[in-house]
């Protein structure tokens, strides 16, 4: 039965539209989130099946977070409550403890789930998958909306890119609940739990696909966590994310040494000092090797990355292979920027 957990008055506990156990579980933590929860909650249930429940945690909010979540009169939703504030990863631990459904999916309080989301990452789980994301679009103010490439990643992509940086914001994840289980669940320590766990399962051989479609409306705020001021940093310095990383490279290329691990948290502050490029070069040049048995489009886009956002370049460029690429990725995104170009030319 889906009901009310710890922290509100007791009531009748309402039961899942399905009338039995869901089969997805989706979890949001929420903090002082009285502002965005409502359209957060809203647009979740919207989206969701019937067999299906959506759990909250109220970690300690000093608002009216709790009492928006208690309000929506929607058997599927699940709240719970804590007095003393758990933090963002243990938050995510307890939610994790606590689901029941085969399938677990995270959402933020402060997003926005856009319809078919749900369907369309259970429908990847259905053909084999253990952990689906996709692509978000974000929002928030002084946000420049720009269209979101739809850059698919099959399995090989998905585990690579996982290499640079985290490309999958936690509020488009869904995944298999006993593979989450299985690599260790959330950690408390842990800087970035999301990227911690993804690396682990990564490791563990979970098998994960991004999908090319936006499904959720990512926020941007000034006051979320990872706005903070020297929170990428502090990723360099993360023994629990660093030794995580490490697993994933032993699985991928069988090595547990990785000197460039935390130059990967300073690439973006500008050009590349001359030891910092030594250090990661020989990281780029391994990571492009790796690229050769990817896609047309998932082996351009990696690419870009590794020597465009990673501030690296080849000592000599290969002019015609970089316009060849160049070329082919147009070609096999037509469906996506032709309309665009008309539309801006009409």
């Amino acid at each position: 039965m889906c009901g009310l957990r710890s922290g509100l008055r007791p009531r009748p506990a309402p039961v899942c539209q399905s009338g039995g156990v869901p089969r997805l579980s989706v979890l949001m933590p929420a903090r002082n989130a009285e502002r965005t929860i409502g359209e957060a909650l809203t647009s979740t249930l919207r989206a969701m099946p019937r067999d299906a429940e959506l759990i909250v945690l109220d970690d300690a909010s000093s608002d009216r977070t709790l009492e928006i979540a208690s309000s929506t009169g929607d058997s599927r939703v699940v709240v719970d409550s804590v007095a003393q504030n758990l933090g963002v990863a243990l938050a995510a631990e307890r939610l994790l403890a606590s689901a029941r459904g085969e399938l677990i999916a995270r959402m933020d309080s402060d997003d926005v789930c856009l319809p078919g989301r749900f369907r369309a990452e259970i429908a990847q789980i259905d053909r084999g998958t253990d952990i689906v994301f996709s692509m978000y679009q974000r929002i928030g103010r002084g946000t420049i909306r720009r269209p979101v490439p739809p850059i698919r990643f099959g399995p090989g992509a998905a585990r690579l890119a996982l290499l640079i940086d985290c490309p999958y914001p936690h509020s488009t994840s869904l995944g298999r609940a006993d593979v989450l289980r299985a690599a260790g669940g959330y950690r408390a320590g842990a800087i970035a739990e999301d990227f911690d766990l993804w690396l682990r399962a990564a490791a563990n051989g979970a098998s994960m696909v991004r999908l090319g479609r936006p499904t959720v409306l990512i926020r941007k705020s000034a006051t979320q966590v990872t706005a903070a001021e020297g929170w990428r940093e502090s990723l360099a310095y993360d023994p629990v994310l660093e030794a995580s990383y490490q697993e994933l490279t032993q699985a991928v290329w069988g090595t547990r040494e990785t000197p460039w691990f935390r130059e990967l948290a300073f690439t973006r502050d500008g050009p590349l000092s001359a030891e910092g490029r030594a250090v990661l070069e020989p990281f780029v040049r391994r990571f492009l090797d790796g690229l050769s048995g990817l896609g047309l489009v998932e082996r351009a886009y990696l690419r870009r990355r590794a020597t465009q956002e990673l501030g690296w370049r080849a000592a000599r460029g290969d002019f015609e292979t970089g316009l060849a690429e160049t070329v082919d990725w147009y070609r096999a995104n037509e469906a996506w920027w032709r309309p665009m170009k008309a539309a801006t030319e009409a």
